[in-house]
């Protein structure tokens, strides 16, 4: 008999943890189907996300989900990059894309929209750390954030 009602309880809750994962992703699938676009940037730099390398170039900018964008450039350009949220003390004025700036490489670390003082950030990548260590043990100051003004698309 105790055999029998454990097994119901774990049935339960197997089921309804399946089906409270279910409802958590099926909207975030859903809108990932549908991307909104926020804006359009022109980047004069080649440039890396935390998972690759970009040329440099004309790129649209779409929300693909929470935490999740899609940077659309020329020909077959293009990269995901997943994001958390940051929060600026000030909301900003302009849309921006901020890039980390070490010597002649640059990495993706935030996009900011205009009047919205929660934006996205990127994680540091390997490759940015090693870069960030090697800039730091040679003391080049030719570092620093880059900002780059964002284009908002008009929709229709």
């Amino acid at each position: 008999m105790k055999n029998t009602r454990l097994t119901s309880i774990l049935s339960s809750s197997l089921i309804v943890g399946a089906l409270t994962i279910g409802s958590l992703v099926s909207p975030q699938f859903s809108s990932a189907q549908s991307p909104t676009p926020v804006a359009e940037v022109n980047i004069p730099f080649d440039f890396q996300t935390p998972t690759q390398n970009l040329p440099a170039g004309h790129y649209r900018v779409d929300v693909e989900s929470n935490h999740l964008i899609l940077l659309q450039g020329n020909g077959s350009a293009k990269g995901f990059v997943v994001t958390s949220d940051v929060i600026n003390n000030r909301t900003p004025v302009r849309g921006t894309m901020v890039f980390a700036r070490y010597g002649d490489k640059y990495y993706l670390r935030q996009i900011w929209t205009a009047g919205n003082p929660v934006g996205i950030e990127c994680p540091k990548s390997r490759a940015e750390k090693k870069t960030m260590q090697a800039m730091q043990a040679s003391l080049n100051q030719d570092q620093g954030p880059v900002e780059l003004a964002l284009n908002v698309v008009a929709t229709h």
